[in-house]
Formats: C-alpha cells, structure tokens, sequence
C-alpha cells in the first residue's frame, strides 16, 4: 500500500480535529520531478526548504525576520524527513556565513548520502555521497563541497577538485558566499510573506551555473502561522533551583503550557544499553498506549526521549509514528554525545510541521552543559507509574518511566514556558 486514509497518523490527525467520521476522499498530488540528470542518476543540484522566520536563532546577530533555509544536495526528501545520521545545512538568511556548528563539528554534522532517482533501476535510491562524486566531475562541484586537508576544511579556490571524493564534505561554502543564491532566495521569501500576509514555508530547488548564476524553483508555499510569534512570552524569573526540571537554549516553537500531570522519560543511557532491535523498536508502540490512554489523553503529558523522536534509526532515538506522540504538549531530545544521541533541528521537516499544527512545544535538551539544569535525581527518584495505566508491560519498566508529577512533588505540577525570541525555555514545579 502506496498511502493510506487509513494510516494511524491520517486517522490521528482527521480525530483530533473533529473529522473521524466524515467520508473523506484521499488525493495524490502529482509532481513533475525537478532535476538534472548525472551519470545514471537524475537529481536536482540543490534542494530544500525555506521559512520566512527564523525561529531557529542560534546567535544572537541573527535576524529571525530574514528568514531560515534548510539545504541538501540531491532530492528534498532529505530536506523533510528526518534522516539517521544526515544533516542538512541550516542557512541564517540575515547572516548565511553563520553556522550552528563550529570548526570539526562542521564534517560530523553535515549531509552524507544523497537521494535521487536511479534511471537504470527505474527507482528512488538513497546513496552515499562519496559514491556518487566519485570522479570529483560534477557540474559545479566547486559550489557545493569543501576539502579535507590536514584535518581541516578548506573551500575549493577554483574549479578543479584535486582530492579524492572521500575527502570532500558537503558545506555548500562558496554557495553561499560566491553567488546570489541566499539574496534571492531572501527576497522570494520576504515578498511571498508580503502577499500571503503570514510567515510562509516553501520548498524549492535551485541551480547554479558554471558562472554562479542562480536559478530557483518554487515547488511548494503555504502560510505557516507558528506558535509563539504573535506575542511576546514572559519568562518566569527567580525560580528555585530545587524547582527547576531543566532548561534549554535552542527551542523552534514557543509557548506556555501549565499543570502538567505527566511525564514520560526514556532515560538515553538506558535507551544506548538495549542490544535487541526488536525490543528498541517495541518502546515505540508502548510510547503509543500510553500516549492513546485515556487517562493521558484527559490530562497534559511531557514525552522526553534519547535523540530524535521518530527516527528511522532506532541507534539516534525511538522509533515513534507522528500518531504515538501526538497527545503530548511538549516533546523533549535528550542528547549525550558519548551515546549519539543528538537532537536534530526539525524546522522545515513534516515532522516538524506537525509538532507546529498541533502545537506541540519541541525542546532540545543537553543534560552534561551545566546551563540546562538538568535535575537528574528528579527523573532518577520518581516512581514509576508505567504498570498501573499498562499492566502487561512489566517488560519495559527499566527503559520507559511515566511519572505522575503531582504524586513525585507532594502536589506540584510542571509548568513549560518557552519563549522563541530570546531562545530560552524552562520546565520548573509550582503549585499552578
């Protein structure tokens, strides 16, 4: 089956928003494909998503109204899916040459494989990157990659690739500081606001001439009105730090959520211990039940995890559909790199647009910086409710804690306030 209006995450979505039972047709949308082809293999040089706003402000000379674009080579599947082990770039609008990463983290963090179109096999392939420019002859190969040289990158001076291809990373450096591509993709994005009269997402393709000569696509745009932008969202001052849950820095949507009576932790340590895949891949429906039970469903849960939430990888965090966590109000990424659990940046992902209309908060949590605040002994100490709502899951008591958040703070509830602006979100207790 191809796609479904039966699916769990469609039959999910149409519930929550009062259309379960309605007769409701199911469209496919058509697309030609936008590329070029290359050896046996038909791909678009560059593709992506692109926002308006910037909510993902990472430093502090960053214009969120400039707007943010999230770049692959190849397909833009790689662009909306959230992919085990690739990273898309993460392109600032008002400051392009800004990265979220720095110095080494730059190669760990960026796209490996490609997606394209395979014209011998007459079928979609995802393939490693080095594969593919094998020859290093790619037509304007010079915009996309940088060099490994003595364990640092360099960007090509010219046009001829004098390294082998396991040595090139994808930076897209000289895209973006040798051409007009992020200037035009900029005014595209200000002028398609201007008209819908809302944030907007687009998705797009682009290609780039020997000359550096840019030309885009526009594939897709719709407004996008996102939680937290209309306000400004006070953040609580002078809270004890007994109190405090955690806190984070790098949130994407905003918002305030109060009297939470849940919390469901999956503590990554635990999560990096589990050898049997079978067993990894089970704590993604068990998150289910839980997320599906009516005493859940009546009241607000957290849903913290190791990583990425619905990765494909079940190594890089639990593999969830959108419908196993859509009752949540806040989805927390534990990340600890020693266990590769790393939160990826979700914004211009359907998982992310997701979270987005269903106003879901999504919080990246680093528990070894000391900024975070994490209270481990809170999680560690609190009972363990998960075998009252689930008696038949004995099994997954050491790995899946639901805590009763009322029952571990003698009353208190957890209280989220995030604001995008500032970048600063906090999850203290308070009697509400």
């Amino acid at each position: 089956v191809y796609a479904s209006a039966l699916n769990p995450d469609a039959l999910s979505y149409r519930c929550r928003r009062g259309l379960g039972e309605r007769d409701e047709q199911m469209a496919i949308l058509v697309q030609r494909v936008s590329g070029m082809p290359y050896k046996h293999y038909f791909f678009p040089p560059l593709a992506g998503v692109a926002f308006s706003k910037n909510l993902y402000v990472w430093n502090d000379r960053i214009d969120s109204r400039q707007g943010i674009i999230r770049l692959v080579f190849g397909l833009g599947t790689a662009a909306v899916n959230r992919v085990g082990g690739d990273y898309p770039r993460m392109i600032a609008v008002s400051h392009p040459q800004l990265r979220p990463e720095i110095g080494a983290r730059v190669a760990k963090y960026s796209q490996r494989n490609v997606d394209l179109l395979d014209l011998k096999r007459n079928e979609f392939a995802t393939l490693a990157m080095n594969d593919i420019l094998e020859g290093c002859d790619y037509p304007g190969l010079f915009f996309f990659v940088s060099m490994f040289k003595e364990a640092y990158l360099e960007d090509p001076y010219t046009s001829l690739i004098d390294c082998p291809a396991h040595d090139l990373v994808l930076t897209f450096n000289n895209l973006v500081s040798r051409t007009s591509f992020v200037k035009k993709l900029g005014e595209m994005l200000a002028r398609l606001e201007a008209v819908y009269g809302y944030p907007i997402d687009t998705e797009f393709t682009a290609f780039v001439d020997a000359a550096g000569n840019i030309r885009i696509n526009l594939l897709q745009c719709r407004p996008m009105k996102i939680t937290g932008v209309e306000g400004a969202i006070t953040m609580p001052e002078n809270i004890a730090p007994e109190k405090i849950l955690f806190r984070s820095g790098r949130m994407i949507n905003g918002g305030v959520v109060k009297d939470i009576c849940y919390i469901l932790y999956i503590a990554p340590r635990a999560y990096a211990e589990i050898k049997n895949a079978e067993l990894k891949k089970s704590l993604g429906r068990v998150v289910g039940r839980i997320n599906k039970h009516p005493a859940v469903v009546q009241k607000k849960i957290i849903m913290m995890g190791p990583g990425r939430w619905g990765s494909n990888d079940l190594n890089l965090g639990v593999n969830v559909s959108y419908a196993d966590i859509d009752n949540a109000s806040v989805l927390v990424e534990i990340a600890r790199e020693e266990a590769g659990h790393i939160p990826e940046v979700s914004y211009g992902t359907h998982f992310f647009q997701d979270l987005v209309e269903d106003r879901i908060i999504y919080l990246p949590v680093y528990p070894d910086d000391r900024q975070a605040e994490f209270n481990k002994e809170f999680f560690e100490n609190a009972s363990n409710m998960i075998c009252r709502l689930l008696p038949d899951a004995e099994k997954f008591e050491r790995f899946i804690k639901l805590i009763d958040v009322s029952a571990a703070s003698r009353g208190q509830f957890a209280q989220v306030v995030a604001d995008p602006h500032s970048q600063k979100a906090v999850c203290f207790l308070s009697d509400g």
